[in-house]
């Protein structure tokens, strides 16, 4: 089971029994595979005959342990019939205490799952704001403020917003127009002009990379950016500009060979990650660096997630959520409802809830951790359209509530949602990403144990598959106390090849020397090396590798004081979360070395420092830089090595090669061979 042990659990037990004593049948068997989340299977039982009994068992044995019986007395009063006095009393305030149970729907269900490109329901949403259900879930972030402000200020006369398809470019465009008191209008309309009080112009092209009215795209932006070719414009106007990076390169390039501007120059810098000189002018935005999973807050020593839980809950409706999802708690399809379960665990403050605020604050962490795992990995650039789309069909699903109604039968629980790759309807790169960090593919004796009590007998492959579902379920909903007690570590249970994902993430803001030591204790385990060489202290041995096969081990070292880790952080002005950090080498001789790092190449060096041992890696793309980059440390010292040989494994020798006379072109070098104990130790 996923809980402590209760009194409804010894009830669950005796109702089972019962059940498969009165009726001669498995309780919870369908179609030969157990399956207890689906209830007692009454097939070819008439129930009818049975309503006492039916009703006790039905409770006893509820798919929601909330839902059955907490103590023996309320046990005992199921089985008492009431007396006459009570059952009147009963039937007159029935419908007061008890509202009858329909077949309700939530119009809003279905709003969300339009916003699902898996869905087949269909994707009413096309772009930016066009729809009222994309309006009412827009989150802003502190860049519209601070746009907004430089723009009635005149502090900048052109904005740039450049990023992928789906990174908000145009909402956040038509969002800014409806803060300047434009008309509303639609993504189509594409340019789109307001004359201030003030006499400032503001123009707005929605999408740069597209063709309007007859008109190219390329006639667009020339007419469109004209205005700043020389530099800042005499008129009183502001531009802003959605379009994809490609196409501005395009287009600069195109300008470019026609005569370059000053515009063309700052714009090619730009995009290049470079400052310009002089235009100031000018605010250019790569919405790519952009983290909407995570942003760090140095100055605050946190990782702040507003915005996912602004997101969280404009997808529940915001205020008006308990108003939108009331018709739930009288849907005669409640208690098989996986919408209404994810709700009341993931759901905002004011909805009916079945945990408290923090096992809800520690389900929605869980929740967070896992897609900022997806940005931290760097393979996969989560866009706005994506992130909703995922975050829809974890918690939403793919089923309306007519289908619960009529008994769906390949409906999932959130958690198998989160990470099951057989999940119907799947697809969108985040929710492939999140396949690979599946909490089942990897194991726990003492976790795995305690969540197979409850999947006793079957085949071997129906208790797999309960052991994987549990593992992802016990990942949301278990706090770090509960862990820590059975498994004696509050982290034993996390995502999949992504233990140390959590001390990357925290780089900017949490103590590095003690993972930059052992990052470097990563690499010096990379080849092998003897013990002697693995035991001395601030000191880094990178191996060398000799053109032919040889017993002797030689390696350099390399005092720890050297190296420092950083993050790569953003510009400032976005969400930042960084993909990358960069271990740092600084050279005897002035210079640096930098190895870039990024998620799975920290993690896979942190695991190498605390004793893992891996395969042969020398082909593997990951470890390509990291071998340039020893490479390149160990010529530092190529003059001076040390050497260990299994016939005196108690000895190290430093070999060297060392001036011992003559001068100018008479020059003698005489290699020299000494035990290490006999020089000094370090440099």
């Amino acid at each position: 089971t996923d809980r402590l042990a209760a009194p409804a659990d010894d009830f669950f037990a005796l109702a089972a029994s019962f059940f498969q004593v009165l009726f001669e049948k498995e309780p919870f068997m369908y179609d030969g595979s157990r399956a207890k989340e689906r209830g007692l299977n009454w097939e070819g039982v008439e129930r009818e005959q049975y309503p006492t009994i039916a009703a006790f068992l039905e409770q006893a044995t509820n798919p929601d342990p909330d839902q059955r019986f907490a103590s023996a007395a309320k046990a005992k009063a199921a089985l008492s019939p009431p007396s006459a006095t009570e059952a009147e009393s009963a039937d007159e305030s029935v419908d007061e205490e008890r509202p009858a149970r329909r077949e309700n729907e939530v119009s809003h269900l279905r709003d969300l799952l339009q916003s699902y490109p898996g869905s087949r329901w269909g994707n009413s949403e096309t772009r930016g704001l066009d729809t009222a259900f994309a309006a009412q879930t827009y989150v802003e972030t502190p860049l519209e403020d601070a746009l907004r402000g430089d723009i009635l200020l005149r502090e900048v006369r052109l904005v740039v917003l450049c990023g992928n398809a789906g990174d908000g470019k145009t909402a956040l465009l038509q969002h800014l127009a409806r803060g300047l008191g434009f008309e509303v209008r639609d993504s189509s309309e594409r340019i789109l002009e307001q004359r201030m009080d003030d006499g400032l112009t503001v123009r707005m092209n929605l999408d740069g990379s597209a063709s309007w009215e007859g008109r190219s795209a390329d006639d667009l932006l020339d007419e469109f950016l004209g205005p700043f070719q020389q530099g800042v414009p005499e008129e009183d106007l502001v531009h802003l500009l959605a379009i994809n990076d490609g196409r501005l390169l395009e287009w600069i390039e195109r300008v470019e060979s026609e005569a370059g501007t000053p515009l063309t120059q700052a714009l090619y810098d730009l995009l290049n990650g470079e400052e310009p000189a002089t235009e100031s002018h000018i605010r250019f935005v790569s919405l790519n660096q952009r983290s909407l999973v995570g942003s760090v807050l140095p100055s605050e020593g946190r990782i702040d997630t507003g915005f996912l839980e602004d997101l969280l809950d404009s997808l529940y409706g915001k205020e008006k959520a308990p108003q939108i999802w009331e018709p739930c708690e009288t849907c005669s399809a409640q208690d098989r409802c996986e919408v209404r379960r994810a709700m009341r665990r993931f759901g905002p403050k004011g909805l009916p809830s079945m945990v408290s605020d923090g096992e809800r604050t520690r389900a929605r962490q869980r929740l967070f951790e896992m897609l900022q795992a997806v940005h931290l990995r760097g393979e996969t650039h989560i866009t706005v359209r994506e992130l909703r789309a995922a975050l829809v069909y974890i918690l939403f699903g793919v089923h309306f509530c007519s289908d619960y109604h009529n008994g769906a039968d390949d409906r999932l629980p959130y958690w198998d949602r989160a990470f099951a790759p057989e999940s119907p309807g799947r697809q969108g790169e985040v929710l492939q990403e999140l396949i690979r960090f599946d909490p089942a593919l990897e194991a726990h004796p003492k976790i795995d144990r305690q969540l197979l009590r409850d999947a006793t007998g079957g085949l071997e492959s129906t208790r797999r598959a309960y052991l994987e579902s549990a593992r992802r379920r016990a990942y949301f909903e278990w706090g770090e106390d509960r862990i820590a007690k059975i498994a004696a570590d509050r982290h034993a249970l996390g995502l999949a090849q992504a233990q140390h994902y959590r001390e990357f993430s925290s780089l900017p803001i949490g103590e590095r020397d003690d993972l930059c030591r052992r990052l470097c204790a990563g690499i010096a385990r990379l080849e092998s090396l003897p013990p002697q060489a693995l035991d001395r202290s601030d000191v880094v041995p990178l191996r060398i590798t000799p053109r032919t096969p040889t017993e002797t081990a030689f390696w350099v070292e390399k005092p720890l004081t050297r190296f420092r880790l950083e993050a790569d952080l953003p510009a400032e002005g976005l969400h930042r979360l960084h993909r990358q950090a960069f271990l740092i080498y600084r050279y005897r001789r002035g210079g640096e070395e930098r190895l870039r790092l990024g998620a799975d190449l920290f993690h896979l060096l942190l695991e190498l420092s605390d004793g893992y041992q891996l395969g042969d890696v020398s082909t593997d793309d990951t470890f390509a830089h990291l071998s340039i980059f020893v490479q390149r440390l160990v010529r530092e010292d190529d003059r001076k090595v040390l050497a260990w040989n299994p016939m005196q494994d108690e000895a190290i020798y430093k070999v060297s090669a060392e001036i011992v006379g003559g001068d100018g072109a008479d020059v003698q070098q005489q290699m020299i061979i000494r035990r290490q104990e006999e020089t000094e130790n370090g440099e």
